[in-house]
């Protein structure tokens, strides 16, 4: 579940370009004239209370979001608790460029969060994984007509705010093994970053890196528990060139927050070792669902506690597939992260 466009699909139009480095997808009948008192009555009083009302069904259902503005990020009133950690999520890309040139070729786009340590952000595996095998593709393909190419990447983490995209360098400090189920790796910020996130901001000019500073706190998932599974989304369309080659633009970005419900706790299926204890099974509502890029996503109980990541979904698309917290917490304490 992770959005990565392919070596065509990577030139970068005006619009692709400016996108994504901008900081800066009942009626009441009355009848006769009797009733106007009582209609002006009855309109006056409805102002005064529609008004919470439609408030009250926005609340904990949007936010302020650059470049888009006011957007709707769930179907349904979030909890407080969950209505706060799912804002402190960092959009993950892997970019691959050219070497000695500053095209970039591919560009994987997944969701990550801070860990129990400051700084330490969490995603998922394979959003490096599968470009690299893309870039291995590309690389044997450009090696006939250029015996040089070769291509180099780099990680960089972005935090949305209402205002700018906040882009900042991540380094790769742990990765799950080959051969197993830990589709997971630890990126980790540059002290400099992490000396911004540590600057105190206020009411009217917050520390957008502060998001950096806000660690989770993991928790265990029961069968039948109601989640929050939370992530962005890339949102693309194309069109064709003067060459009929299709060129990708950038249209959206999805911030959104879908409920779901554990269904079941996984454990390793005899003789196939994967390599962790538990993945979760979570279903949602009919036409809710998990977008390319919310791979790496937190998902979060009724606490705002993170009980797993998204990892992968059915074939079906009806049943999301979670890495559990208790993998996450090992992964990072095996490599002296917590």
């Amino acid at each position: 579940m992770v959005s990565h466009p392919s070596e065509r699909k990577g030139q970068m139009t005006l619009f692709n370009r400016q996108f994504f480095t901008n900081r800066g997808m009942p009626t009441l009948s009355l009848q006769g004239s009797v009733c106007v008192p009582l209609f002006l009555f009855i309109f006056v009083l409805s102002q005064l209370i529609a008004t919470p009302l439609y408030a009250q069904d926005l609340k904990n259902r949007t936010e302020e979001m650059y470049p888009f503005g006011t957007v709707i990020i769930s179907a349904e009133s979030l909890p407080n608790k969950v209505y706060e950690s799912q804002k402190d999520k960092i959009l993950i890309e892997v970019i691959f460029v050219e070497k000695g040139t500053t095209n970039v070729f591919i560009n994987s786009v997944g969701t990550g969060y801070v860990t129990e340590t400051p700084g330490v952000v969490i995603t998922v595996r394979h959003l490096l994984d599968r470009s690299l095998i893309d870039a291995e593709n590309i690389k044997n393909n450009k090696i006939k007509s250029n015996p040089n190419f070769d291509y180099a990447y780099v990680f960089r983490g972005t935090i949305i705010t209402n205002t700018a995209w906040i882009r900042f360098p991540l380094f790769l400090t742990a990765i799950g093994e080959k051969g197993t189920l830990k589709d997971i790796m630890a990126l980790k910020a540059d002290p400099r970053i992490m000396e911004n996130a540590r600057a105190v901001g206020d009411i009217f000019n917050p520390n957008p890196y502060s998001i950096l500073m806000r660690t989770s706190k993991f928790a265990d998932a029961k069968i039948g528990e109601k989640v929050y599974i939370s992530g962005f989304a890339p949102g693309t369309a194309e069109y064709l060139n003067e060459n009929d080659e299709p060129i990708p633009v950038y249209l959206d970005l999805i911030n959104y927050t879908f409920p779901a419900e554990v269904t079941a706790l996984l454990p390793e299926m005899p003789g196939n070792k994967t390599g962790v204890k538990t993945i979760y099974r979570l279903a949602y509502r009919l036409n809710d669902g998990a977008e390319p890029g919310f791979s790496g996503g937190k998902v979060i109980n009724k606490e705002g506690e993170i009980i797993g990541m998204t990892m992968a979904v059915s074939h079906e698309k009806t049943f999301i597939y979670i890495l559990s917290s208790k993998d996450t917490k090992d992964f990072l304490k095996n490599n002296k992260l917590k």
